[in-house]
């Protein structure tokens, strides 16, 4: 996971779940901070526009913590780019 990446996922989180970015550590489980289901899916809507991927319906379970978004924007980020 790149600090470019934790960084902007982390401001994302906070300003969704309205917390301070300082409570949003890259191993603090999503569900803790009060992200739900239906939360979840809509936090997923928000990073897809911000980094320009597309996240398989079947990955959103896997974005349990903040760790765990970076690790999947960057693996769909990785997957999605023309190969040189």
């Amino acid at each position: 996971m790149t600090p470019e990446t934790l960084a902007r996922v982390r401001g994302i989180i906070a300003a969704y779940l309205h917390v301070a970015e300082e409570q949003v550590g890259p191993d603090v489980p999503l569900e803790s901070l009060g992200l739900d289901s239906l939360g979840a899916l809509e936090l997923v809507f928000e990073i897809e526009e911000a980094f320009g991927v597309s996240v398989p319906d079947e990955r959103i379970p896997e974005f349990k913590t903040v760790r765990a978004v970076c690790d999947g924007i960057e693996a769909l980020q990785k997957a999605s780019a023309p190969a040189s």
